[in-house]
């Protein structure tokens, strides 16, 4: 058992290991249905860091062949969205007239998903389908909806499975919230 777990600063566990599974499964048939006609590999990409977790999972739970890339943006300093996204590294490849997949751990805002796909659809990219395992509706600031998504989550900071807090609990096998008054406990 992960220790993290049971850190004081966890107040409430929201999906066990076996819940995140089994809705990576639900996904990954989902976009394999999607795409398993495609002549061309779609290109997914992961937003680092959180959505790597959630991408790599997802990616061996298809029996799709795909081209696999990363892009890495922020737009969060702490627990707020800082309303803008910058690219701190691209895409390596060429995404004119391919079917791209972006990955992401949770939606919140909506701002960091909406600019990936719109910065992808910029770039050349015949669609851009979007994916996040936690979908934080009550969270929205602009008017986005997510293509696919694991679960819907309440509008509580949310960590594990790639999503954290400054980086703390992002190594969590399950999703849980966190309790803002104990994260002084952290170090």
């Amino acid at each position: 058992m992960n220790n993290l777990i049971s850190h004081p600063a966890i107040k409430k566990v929201l999906l066990t290991e076996t819940d995140i599974q089994a809705q990576v499964q639900r996904v990954a048939n989902e976009l394999t249905e999607k795409f398993q006609d495609n002549e061309q590999r779609p290109v997914f990409i992961a937003a680092l860091k959180g959505g790597v977790i959630f991408a790599t999972d997802l990616l061996r739970k298809m029996p799709l062949d795909v081209d696999f890339d990363f892009i890495d943006v922020k737009s969060y300093s702490g627990s707020a969205s800082t309303g803008q996204v910058k690219v701190v590294h691209d895409v390596n490849m060429d995404l004119a007239g391919r079917d791209v997949v972006v990955i992401d751990d949770i939606i919140d805002s909506g701002r960091t998903m909406q600019w990936l796909s719109d910065y992808f659809a910029l770039k050349g990219a015949k669609t851009v389908t979007t994916v996040a395992l936690a979908d934080k509706r009550e969270a929205r600031v602009v008017d986005f909806d997510v293509d696919y998504y694991g679960l819907i989550v309440p509008n509580e900071f949310v960590v594990g499975y790639g999503m954290d807090y400054n980086n703390y609990f992002r190594n969590l096998p399950v999703i849980a919230v966190i309790d803002f008054d104990k994260l002084n406990l952290i170090g």
